[in-house]
């Protein structure tokens, strides 16, 4: 699978816009307290995330898991992740507290 660059465009003015290429676009349905195991295709660097409800993502093979008390040791859950670097990564889990389709757009 061939994967996009993840950059930013020039608009015909050669000013750089903030819109992006799409790239390779996965979906997913979540079920309510169920952790899912997402697989990173190969070659990807960034995760971009999207959802109809809040998730808790963990980047690496941990479990994501909703927090019920403080994490102070940095293995947390990230609550609504926006963009993320997983380039060497092979895996990620992603949680939510309620049924939700999400979609991972991935970049070279």
């Amino acid at each position: 699978m061939t994967l996009k660059s993840f950059r930013f465009y020039r608009n015909y003015r050669g000013d750089q816009t903030q819109a992006l290429e799409q790239g390779h676009v996965d979906t997913y349905l979540l079920t309510a307290d169920t952790a899912k195991t997402i697989a990173i295709p190969s070659g990807a660097r960034y995760a971009v995330f999207a959802s109809t409800a809040d998730i808790w993502v963990r980047i690496g093979s941990v479990a994501a898991v909703i927090p019920v008390g403080d994490t102070t040791d940095g293995t947390g859950a990230e609550l609504n992740p926006v963009c993320r670097w997983v380039y060497g990564e092979t895996q990620m889990s992603v949680i939510s507290s309620f049924a939700a389709k999400i979609s991972v757009t991935y970049y070279e």
